[in-house]
């Protein structure tokens, strides 16, 4: 089986070619590696068809992608331009994470950060006593402060009021913060992790950086619970603390 492979669809060339020869897949552009299906994409125009033919043409046991037609090509311009966006954004991600990288090194700003939001925590649990009812249920209570946080009118107050105290808390958190992050960006089914979906939202002025890292905070936990390392001992603590970190994030959703 040859290993390197040039196929085409209505729009973009496909090129699958082995790790070790990445760099000659790299020289032409523009181009888009696309990780679900192992293959880099290029625009289907008459140009990247040349310079894929002059490059790989001994490669394949059959040339088997043709130059587009004539009434392809301003579609073909279009998706030029449209890839090199994409490509700028993703420069701009790969900035981000950097960044984001040296902020999480930077361990005296993250616990500043974490003690800051626990202080928020502390604030509305002040409230309990005043807003206990007979039943001194704890829970009840609970709810009753986060709703407070993020008001009754709020379409995410009936969130709040759906959940149950348990281990699955955070992880049901995520998945409804997931939900509410692909409605903002629009983008429908499509496989995006939360990590990449925040730093579209900042990219697109739709999170501040408070509540990007708010979500981090819930995302974090949820991992914690999700692979039950956690001590039994602070988990009714992180359950609180994620609650918190989700009524203080909704003014944004």
């Amino acid at each position: 089986m040859n290993l390197i492979q040039l196929e085409q669809t209505k729009n973009h060339y496909l090129l699958t070619i082995p790790q070790a020869l990445m760099m000659r897949a790299k020289k032409i552009k523009p181009r888009q590696w696309d990780p679900s299906d192992s293959v880099w994409k290029y625009p289907r125009n008459k140009d990247t068809y040349q310079l894929l033919i002059n490059e790989f043409e001994n490669d394949v046991e059959r040339v088997s992608i043709t130059p587009p037609k004539q009434n392809q090509i301003d579609q073909s311009e279009k998706i030029e331009k449209q890839d090199k966006k994409i490509s700028d954004l993703e420069r701009q991600v790969k900035s981000l994470k950097s960044n984001i990288e040296l902020v999480e090194n930077q361990r005296d700003h993250y616990f500043s950060a974490e003690t800051e939001y626990l202080s928020r925590i502390v604030k509305l649990t002040s409230e309990v006593e005043h807003l206990k009812d007979d039943t001194s249920d704890l829970e009840v209570s609970i709810k009753k402060i986060s709703k407070l946080c993020i008001g009754d009118e709020h379409p995410l107050s009936s969130t709040i009021d759906e959940m149950d105290f348990d281990n699955m808390l955070p992880i049901n958190l995520q998945n409804k913060l997931e939900s509410i992050l692909k409605s903002k960006l629009r983008i429908g089914n499509e496989k995006k992790s939360i990590v990449s979906m925040v730093h579209q939202c900042q990219d697109e002025g739709l999170l501040s950086d408070d509540a990007a890292h708010l979500i981090h905070v819930i995302r974090k936990q949820r991992n914690l619970f999700a692979h039950n390392a956690i001590d039994h001992k602070t988990r009714l603590m992180r359950v609180v603390f994620v609650i918190a970190a989700f009524s203080i994030l909704s003014s944004e959703l």
